[in-house]
């Protein structure tokens, strides 16, 4: 019983891997058309392995799997890649805080290009405004 709780859990870990790498993947494609539900399972398999965790985490199962060496050899791999789960991650969210830097700047730069007034600059790199561009020329 315990056995297969710890299989479980390992099972859901090895999910929200695959999820994370899916998410790093349209990150890094810029293709968000999967995100929300990549973002959804992701929130379901967190939540799915702390119910598995809570229930394993008695006493009496953590003294079984301390003196049983199958079960800690499982319960070490279980740790090693929810490591894993956790670095990649914070890959994921300096992935996501680049995108939004990314698309801040995109946007600002947009909001320039369409406003009346909008900054250009001179050979010298000036900073000049070009509202007057195109406008009361003079042949």
């Amino acid at each position: 019983m315990l056995q297969d709780q710890l299989n479980e859990l390992l099972d859901s870990i090895k999910k929200l891997h695959q999820l994370l790498d899916d998410e790093r993947a349209c990150l890094k494609e810029k293709s968000f058309d999967n995100l929300s539900l990549i973002l959804s399972n992701k929130q379901k398999q967190l939540q799915s392995i702390a119910g598995l965790n809570k229930a394993i985490s008695s006493e009496d199962n953590l003294y079984l799997i301390e003196n049983n060496s199958e079960l800690l050899s499982l319960k070490q791999d279980i740790e090693t890649r929810l490591i894993t789960c956790q670095k990649d991650n914070d890959i994921n969210g300096r992935l996501i805080e680049l995108s939004m830097q990314s698309n801040k700047h995109l946007m600002q730069v947009l909001t320039q290009a369409k406003g009346k007034n909008t900054v250009t600059y001179d050979q010298k790199g000036v900073l000049s405004s070009a509202s007057l561009l195109g406008k009361n020329i003079q042949a």
